[in-house]
């Protein structure tokens, strides 16, 4: 049997077989540039593809605004007093502010001075005040001369960041055992005996200066207190001298021409800014006889018989305002004693063959 013959295919049919395929090839080449016909993409070519799609999102704006940022309107919004706690708005005098009757404050002047404004009821900034200073402060980084300090030391002060004086530690103060507050004074028994004081004063140099009395003329010194009603005491004992005698009465005082006994002048010294009328007062030491003398005051120590008559007061030998003395000086012969002076106390024996006595001095201050 013969065989069945195969149909031949025409020129027209394999011509438009191959345009098609070439269409195809076209089509699939234009897809994606890097593929190579046949080739299907791999991981790392859709990597790039991805990451090239998101820095085109951020060149166009940092990846766009989304739906939320549009609703709470970040980023669009002009800034109101609310956010001063942010740092970004200042109470400019004219600025809305947000709460009425509000304080703000800021740094005025060169000594950490601050004015104030406040929130008006139109809700508007006022105006800033006057700049208030601290009236102890100082502008930082003054510093003062140098002052005296401590034992004859120097310092100085420094004005501090905070407007604030800072005083440096004293430097330079003397060092010796002995030394002293330049301009004191002390009372001091040093070199005297039975508990006689001299006032010791301390020089420039912080340095004890000797006193300027001996120890004799130191034992005659009484100084008042420093109030109404204070009295101060001491025991003296007459000078073995002799000189004539007191005679009781009024001023001027009458000196005897007769009699010589044994005497001492007290010195009573003021220390006090005001004059002050003393009330003198002698009376027995434990273990002495009672004196039997007579007392007067002077305003500085007579040098001689003529001057003695000069007493201020009279003279008085015994005590009839209160009998706990043998003699004073009370009432309207109480002496006065001006501020910072002093004023003469004579007690002398009334019988000259009395031997030099004991004694105990008060007074008491009865007006300043």
């Amino acid at each position: 049997m013969p065989s069945p013959s195969v149909p031949s295919r025409s020129p027209l049919r394999l011509l438009a077989s191959s345009v098609s395929a070439t269409l195809a090839l076209l089509v699939a080449c234009s897809a994606d540039p890097e593929r190579v016909d046949g080739d299907a993409p791999d991981a790392s070519s859709q990597a790039d593809a991805r990451a090239r799609d998101g820095r085109a999102g951020d060149e166009g704006g940092g990846g766009g605004a989304t739906d939320d940022d549009a609703a709470t309107g970040d980023g669009g919004d002009a800034e109101t007093p609310s956010d001063a706690g942010d740092g970004g708005w200042e109470p400019v005098p004219g600025a809305p502010c947000a709460v009425v009757g509000e304080i703000y404050e800021r740094p005025c002047g060169d000594k950490c001075g601050k004015e104030t404004a406040s929130c008006s009821p139109s809700k508007v900034v006022t105006g800033f005040g006057q700049c208030v200073e601290p009236d102890d402060a100082c502008v930082p980084g003054a510093t003062e001369p140098s002052t005296a300090c401590g034992y004859c030391g120097t310092t100085s002060r420094t004005c501090s960041a905070a407007c604030a004086w800072v005083a440096e530690p004293c430097q330079g103060e003397v060092t010796a055992p002995d030394r002293c507050l330049a301009g004191t004074t002390e009372a001091r028994t040093e070199g005297c005996t039975g508990g006689v004081t001299r006032p010791w004063t301390c020089n420039a140099s912080c340095a004890w200066d000797p006193p300027a009395i001996s120890c004799e003329e130191a034992s005659r010194i009484l100084t008042l207190g420093g109030a109404v009603g204070a009295t101060t005491s001491r025991d003296f004992t007459q000078l073995d001298e002799k000189i004539k005698r007191l005679t009781a009465g009024s001023a001027p005082c009458t000196v005897s021409s007769i009699t010589d006994s044994h005497y001492l002048y007290v010195e009573l010294r003021n220390p006090n800014a005001t004059a002050a009328k003393v009330d003198v007062g002698v009376s027995t030491v434990a273990g002495q006889p009672k004196p039997s003398v007579l007392v007067a005051a002077y305003a500085s120590v007579p040098p001689d018989a003529a001057a003695r008559r000069l007493c201020l007061s009279g003279a008085e030998l015994s005590c009839n305002s209160n009998l706990a003395y043998a003699a004073c000086l009370f009432g309207a012969k109480s002496p006065t004693v001006d501020p910072g002076g002093s004023v003469w106390i004579y007690v002398g024996n009334f019988q000259g063959a009395d031997a030099p006595v004991t004694f105990n001095l008060s007074a008491t201050v009865t007006s300043l």
